[in-house]
């Protein structure tokens, strides 16, 4: 989805759901999000997580990530089905992107 003048934006969409690989490792519900701005000269990848998610304590990517940082990775809930997230790509509070 495209950014407004003011960097919102918005998505309508099925929730996912959990994944488990033959493997057993925990694919939480998420979206995988690439994010592309004039100035940046590659992607940023990251992933939008959803906040309740009981899976979320199993996923391997996102428990990889430190702690006190996954939060900028899961959407809080505004009300029913509906959630919200800011990606921030630098600054305070900035999303964690994967090197992939």
């Amino acid at each position: 989805t495209w950014t407004d003048a003011n960097g919102g934006y918005r998505l309508q969409a099925v929730m996912p759901a959990t994944r488990v690989g033959t493997d057993g490792a925990v694919d939480a519900p998420h979206f995988a999000v690439r994010v592309l701005a004039r100035g940046i000269l590659t992607q940023c990848l990251t992933r939008v997580y959803f906040a309740g998610e009981a899976d979320n304590d199993r996923d391997v990517v996102l428990q990889a990530v430190p702690a006190a940082r996954r939060d900028t990775l899961v959407a809080a809930a505004t009300a029913p089905g509906e959630y919200h997230l800011d990606v921030v790509v630098q600054g305070e509070r900035e999303t964690v992107f994967f090197d992939v």
